[in-house]
């Protein structure tokens, strides 16, 4: 390196515990964790995870469940909303490169808001109807084989869920665009913080909304787990509750958005904004990172046939609950202890961990070694470490690569790619369990055992394998800081992202649509 290279990186770069603000990214200063702006961003952020985290069961329990729509209808529901996920970078890019009066991501914020609210309030104040049969009314209504009077189904309830298909799709993109643009935000406040803290207010917005996460999962566990939503106790909250909540919630940040949010109000570059982008995407610090992000994700998805139906008495609600709450806690004690930690060791360490517990609590089940339900479930949730780990650190990498004016993109990308990703392990799945054919019902049968234990085993050796990608993950900070300084620029490179993630995106839409 030479030496005004070398000046120009200790311009960007001082030792941990050097708090001068001229070690940030971003001018601005810090913002406060305690100050109306960390607090308004939090709110919206919880909010936004709340929507996010509910969704996909409602299709479930809702939809599937209570109104006992049909399979590919119900698959139709969960395609929508797997649609609206990839516009998330469209949306980024929208968002950080216009204006209008001065405004940026407040702007397109309350577009998301609007959108998602109009489109929730639509579900939240129709008629569900009464459901397809209640098992507290009529207990044997779900069991095929037994002989239950007629007057226990509602047998127009499957065909009304068919309409909520277009507000189903309209709330996703709403929250998708919502979402890009709350990750443009924590990208511009966190470049302000000066290097010895920067990542502090990402991790305690990682933090607060593990916990809107979590208590999501609470509250559908214990007002959507009845047995008319396939659940198995008696109370329940009515279908209208959720989305009720989730419009209540939505108004409250509307209001935020239009009276308290501070937005920024970075000039509008126009076609320089996409030259920028082009270069940064030939940045190695940049398509190193997509490239770990891409390749860590499509080895760590690869798993076999779900056996918690083998695991004795498992409360699938809890199941659903508990194994999450360690992400949470994992979030404060890193960022208590382990601002210096090196990522790369963190992230092989955590993960490969999460691959021995998961070993363990499956196999275990599988050849009925123990199936206790307690055991299972305190067995696995460590896991949720790792996913901590591969949360926090390579975000932090994702905010010291992204560039002014790029904030929102940046983010976009690096949190789409595992999105994108999840049509490729469907495939292998099906894949799988085409080549090890079991009845899991047979779950005493020998060879059942086997069948799945043969998928478990290639599955799990798989993320194993995929634990040599984690070397693409810069150690800190101040190796990142060395690559960036070097400016290393690769078209090809670049050019490879962008057919990459294409590609990927196309094979998405194809086998979402496919369903129509």
């Amino acid at each position: 390196m030479d030496l005004p290279q070398q000046a120009d990186l200790e311009a960007h770069y001082k030792p941990l515990g050097d708090g001068d603000p001229s070690t940030a990214l971003a001018p601005g200063g810090a913002v406060p964790l305690k100050s109306r702006t960390a607090i308004t961003f939090f709110v919206l952020s919880v909010v936004a995870t709340f929507f996010q985290t509910v969704a996909p069961p409602l299709n479930a329990s809702v939809f599937g469940a209570y109104l006992h729509g049909a399979a590919p209808t119900v698959a139709q529901l969960a395609s929508l909303q797997a649609i609206a996920r990839t516009l998330r970078v469209l949306f980024a890019i929208l968002s950080d490169a216009t204006e209008v009066g001065g405004y940026r991501r407040k702007l397109w914020l309350l577009v998301g808001w609007l959108v998602c609210v109009a489109s929730v309030g639509c579900i939240a104040f129709s008629d569900f109807g009464a459901p397809f049969c209640d098992p507290k009314d009529y207990p044997s209504c779900w069991n095929p084989t037994a002989n239950t009077t007629k007057a226990a189904y509602d047998f127009t309830a499957p065909g009304r869920v068919a309409w909520y298909r277009a507000p189903t799709l309209f709330a996703m993109l709403g929250v998708v665009v919502v979402q890009a643009n709350l990750d443009g935000v924590l990208v511009e406040i966190a470049q302000r913080e000066p290097v010895s803290v920067r990542g502090t207010f990402q991790t305690i917005t990682y933090f607060i909304s593990g916990i809107g996460g979590v208590l999501a999962r609470f509250f559908m566990l214990f007002c959507l787990s009845a047995k008319r939503y396939g659940g198995g106790y008696d109370w329940s909250a009515s279908p209208n509750a959720p989305f009720c909540i989730a419009f209540g919630l939505g108004l409250l940040a509307i209001l935020l958005t239009m009276c308290v949010f501070r937005d920024t109000h970075n000039p509008s570059q126009g076609l320089l904004n996409c030259r920028s982008l082009w270069t940064l995407l030939q940045t190695r610090a940049v398509y190193q990172l997509f490239a770990f992000c891409l390749l860590t994700s499509i080895f760590q998805s690869p798993t076999g046939p779900a056996v918690v139906a083998w695991v004795t008495n498992l409360d699938l609600a809890w199941a659903n609950v508990i194994p999450r709450i360690p992400y949470v806690p994992t979030m404060i004690i890193t960022l208590k202890k382990g601002m210096g930690w090196n990522w790369r060791k963190a992230v092989f360490i955590t993960t490969l961990g999460g691959i021995g517990v998961t070993a363990i609590a499956t196999f275990f089940v599988i050849y009925d070694v123990c199936r206790n339900d307690y055991f299972y479930i305190i067995v696995i949730a460590p896991a949720s470490i790792a996913l901590g780990m591969n949360t926090l650190m390579p975000g932090w990498a994702m905010v010291e690569v992204a560039t002014l004016g790029h904030e929102a993109t940046t983010a976009a990308i690096f949190a789409t790619i595992k999105d994108l990703v999840v049509p490729i392990t469907t495939r292998w799945r099906t894949y799988m369990a085409e080549s090890f054919p079991a009845n899991l019902a047979l779950l005493d049968d020998n060879h059942t055992q086997n069948q799945v234990g043969y998928n478990w085993i290639v599955c799990l050796s798989i993320q194993v394998m995929g634990l040599v990608f984690i070397v693409l993950l810069p150690t800190q900070r101040k190796p990142l800081l060395e690559m960036k300084a070097r400016g290393e620029l690769s078209v090809m490179a670049a050019l490879l992202v962008v057919l990459v993630y294409v590609a990927l995106f196309v094979f998405d839409w194809q086998q979402n649509l496919k369903d129509y």
